[in-house]
């Protein structure tokens, strides 16, 4: 109806998936790389929870997208409101296997058979069942049946589990127990913030070909996001609608009051109701931008004031050196808060070791961890990660996969990690090694400021967001110092070195 009118090419807010108009957060890129980190690294069960509308079924898209036939053969599941039997059935159907029987055991054996051939084939096989919360109890315990079918050495079949937080209730049953346990990796997938609302409206109207022909103000997208609460699905039907009004009142800025009309016409308030929503969405205008005025009254205030010391407001949290006083001459002072001065501590004593010595030190402490050769020398004038890391690992029967995530996320993997640091020179950015974690501090390697132990904060504040997982490849290593020591997980308790 509108689309030509505002110059696009279809609708941009349609609630059907589409992989054109995909757009991953940060939450849901960290979820795609934690199910991608567990497909690939054969954990068995992985679970993915998020409300209705977050983007799961965007996730499972976007995940399937990238696992190529020729390294995977995958199977999705949309209407887990099946008995056990009539789940085989579709399992084998969507692996293109022909079984015609009424018994669990005989899917069973085929599904088996299949898993088998496809492993011998060096392919990854992967089961996804989204909307999960719907299964029954007795369902899921085939599933866990199904997860059973292994090698000595490997599972067969990687499943993913996808569903709304009810999933997490069903799982936590005393009778899904053994289930629950097997769940390695999990992820929550939340909403989007109100800076990643606006860049999803303005990637989905770029994507349905706008050429300028309307736009979203900025205080109509910040009701947007207070509206919807970063819930792309609830996004689209108010963007639409939004969109449908001022096609009707033949405007090509979308306001704030275009918004309001769109929320209660959406909710199908009556007239009086319609009103007081109306007078509480100018509230909410209000009072966004009240901090603005603030802003702007402060600025004028310092400006007339600055031969007077006015330090910026900080969170009560954060303590200020006190009683710094100014020049005489009238020098603003610079006051730095403890955070501010551990930082720069941290940096120094970082980049004070040089990077060549401390990726030494940081790869050395992960290859005792698995007993492996060390490094005794790097050559060459730069050492880059991952690139150098991923060869020296892959020559010790090591893996290097790149995590980008919180300290936290990573922790919970239980692996040796690198931590990319904001710290870099010619070579790149530095690197920790992480070996194990407490619970407010983790091991690192090099040692700062002579101990090995780093407090969790201090790590957040120097951390870059991206981490290097260090693992054990299939197979036995030809350069162990001692093939009968095994490789021990990121301990949680102590150093592991």
């Amino acid at each position: 109806m509108y689309t030509k009118y505002f110059g696009f090419n279809e609708k941009p807010f349609t609630l059907t998936p589409n992989p054109r108009f995909i757009y991953l957060s940060k939450n849901h890129k960290e979820a795609f790389a934690h199910l991608l980190y567990g497909i690939n690294n054969h954990y068995g069960f992985i679970e993915l929870i998020g409300e209705v509308g977050t983007g799961k079924t965007t996730v499972l898209r976007t995940l399937l997208n990238q696992l190529q036939e020729d390294s995977y053969r995958t199977a999705l599941i949309v209407n887990p409101c099946l008995t056990g039997v009539e789940l085989l059935k579709s399992i084998s159907q969507e692996f293109g296997l022909t079984v015609h029987s009424e018994f669990v055991n005989d899917h069973l054996v085929a599904i088996n058979n299949f898993l088998l051939a496809e492993t011998s084939k060096g392919r990854t096989v992967v089961l996804v069942i989204d909307e999960s919360q719907n299964l029954d109890p007795v369902v899921l315990e085939q599933i866990r049946l199904i997860s059973n079918l292994e090698t000595e050495n490997d599972k067969l079949i990687q499943i993913v589990l996808a569903g709304q937080p009810e999933l997490g209730a069903l799982l936590q049953r005393p009778e899904l127990r053994q289930l629950n346990q097997r769940i390695a990796v999990r992820y929550r997938l939340k909403s989007m913030d109100m800076h990643e609302t606006r860049a999803y409206i303005r990637h989905r109207m770029e994507v349905a070909g706008e050429t300028g022909g309307v736009s979203f103000s900025r205080v109509a997208t910040r009701l947007i996001y207070l509206s919807t609460r970063g819930i792309p699905r609830m996004i689209n039907i108010l963007c639409d609608r939004a969109l449908l009004i001022a096609y009707g009142d033949e405007k090509r800025r979308i306001s704030a009051g275009v918004v309001i009309r769109a929320i209660t016409e959406l909710l199908n308030a009556p007239v009086r109701k319609r009103l007081s929503l109306a007078i509480a969405g100018l509230i909410i205008v209000t009072v966004m931008c009240i901090p603005l005025t603030l802003n702007f009254r402060q600025i004028i205030s310092d400006t007339k004031n600055s031969h007077r010391d006015k330090p910026d407001a900080v969170p009560a949290a954060v303590n200020i050196q006190k009683n710094v006083q100014a020049p005489k001459t009238g020098t603003p002072v610079t006051v730095s808060t403890p955070a501010d001065q551990r930082f720069s501590m941290l940096k120094q004593e970082i980049l004070s070791r040089g990077q060549k010595s401390s990726h030494l030190l940081a790869f050395n402490s992960i290859a005792d961890i698995y007993a492996v050769r060390r490094i005794t020398i790097l050559s060459g004038d730069i050492f880059t990660v991952p690139k150098m890391y991923a060869l020296f690992a892959a020559k010790r029967n090591l893996r290097v996969t790149e995590y980008k995530g919180t300290l936290d996320d990573v922790i919970r993997l239980k692996l040796p990690f690198l931590v990319e640091t904001k710290f870099s020179d010619a070579g790149g950015a530095y690197c920790l090694a992480v070996t194990s974690a407490g619970k407010d501090s983790v091991t690192t390697s090099p040692a700062l400021f002579g101990s090995r132990a780093l407090s969790k904060n201090d790590v957040y504040s120097i951390a870059s967001g991206t981490f290097y997982l260090v693992q054990k490849e299939p197979g036995e290593s030809t350069e162990k110092t001692n093939p009968e020591q095994k490789a021990p997980s990121l301990s949680s308790e102590g150093s592991a070195e």
